[in-house]
């Protein structure tokens, strides 16, 4: 049997594009080392999905919550109409829907609204992964990885949608500075088959270290969302796509060298630094990740997805190339697919 492929990806941003000068005044931060961890950041810029006419850094509760349940809506329903659109399928034709989103939550939830808005079949089949993180594009990647090996005949759909600025939290803390700094907004979404043109998913894999359960993720003080963000999760995230790396290859007998496409997640500058000293990667294995870093920013889950339209749009993958998409998460997790073209 032919393995899952994704046949076909799209993603979509917020119409407001910030720089990071206009975030730092925004935020509100008026001292070096805050401002310094947005100029240091090697972003450029980040799409939010604000109004900078109307944005106030004292939002409530329920305007959090709003702005996130229309921006989830609005930029998943665009992502997965471009990815159905692509793939050269028309919305009835999916059988299958994964979301995942980790910085709001919906009852009922984001699959059910999407179901609505788009008018997918009523008899589809979905799921929704919640509070995994940044790497949770990949753990719904698998959802439907595994639901076409059951139903081969099936057309599945995965999106990933954060609205990371309906997460941001206002204290002395630095680690919400750094957060600050990186994450922003953006939808994205994969339209997979067992049949057609694209990568095929010969490969997932899981690792969690829980020993460094605490290093990332939300609390929630006095019901606000607040990230969580170590400063060693550069360190343990590195090492972790090392690991990842290495046991996807060994899964199928492949050394580095037998790789020519590396889909890593853009987690942050360093993170990626580090990835790349340790898996001994050049700088040209590593340029999807910085460009996406560079122009969006760190949109948590969806962030894999626009590494990996960068991938296919610049680096004109041909039949037989291998690529490794990894990402990371809490838990904590790393979470990879080894492709084939």
């Amino acid at each position: 049997m032919s393995p899952p492929k994704i046949v076909a990806s799209a993603t979509a941003v917020p119409p407001h594009r910030f720089d990071q000068e206009t975030l730092v005044r925004i935020a509100g931060y008026a001292d070096a080392q805050r401002a310094g961890f947005f100029a240091n950041s090697q972003i450029e810029g980040r799409h939010l999905y604000l109004d900078p006419e109307t944005f106030a850094p004292d939002e409530t509760l329920d305007q959090l919550q709003e702005r996130f349940a229309r921006g989830a809506l609005a930029l998943g329903a665009e992502a997965v109409r471009h990815a159905v659109e692509r793939a050269g399928w028309e919305l009835p034709d999916v059988d299958f829907l994964a979301t995942t989103t980790c910085t709001g939550r919906l009852c009922p939830s984001l699959d059910a609204r999407l179901i609505a808005t788009l008018g997918l079949k009523p008899s589809i089949q979905r799921v929704h992964v919640g509070d995994t993180g940044c790497a949770s594009a990949m753990v719904a990647l698998e959802q439907a990885h595994n639901h076409l090996r059951a139903f081969p005949r099936h057309r599945a759909v995965v999106v990933a949608v954060e609205i990371c600025s309906a997460a941001y939290y206002l204290d002395d803390r630095l680690e919400s500075a750094v957060a600050h700094a990186i994450f922003a907004d953006g939808a994205a979404a994969l339209a997979l088959s067992t049949t057609g043109e694209g990568p095929g998913i010969i490969e997932h894999r899981t690792i969690f270290r829980s020993e460094h359960l605490s290093a990332m993720g939300f609390e929630f003080p006095g019901g606000r969302p607040r990230v969580v963000l170590s400063k060693d999760v550069r360190r343990i995230g590195a090492a972790m796509m090392q690991e990842m790396a290495e046991t996807l290859m060994a899964a199928q007998g492949l050394k580095k060298d037998d790789v020519r496409h590396f889909v890593l997640h853009s987690a942050g500058r360093r993170v990626i630094e580090q990835a790349r000293r340790l898996m001994d990667l050049d700088e040209a294995q590593v340029a999807h990740s910085r460009r996406v870093l560079r122009h969006f920013g760190n949109m948590s889950s969806a962030t894999v997805v626009f590494v990996l339209e960068d991938v296919l749009r610049t680096a004109s993958p041909t039949p037989g190339d291998w690529g490794l998409m990894i990402a990371l998460g809490p838990g904590f997790a790393a979470e990879g697919a080894l492709l084939r073209w």
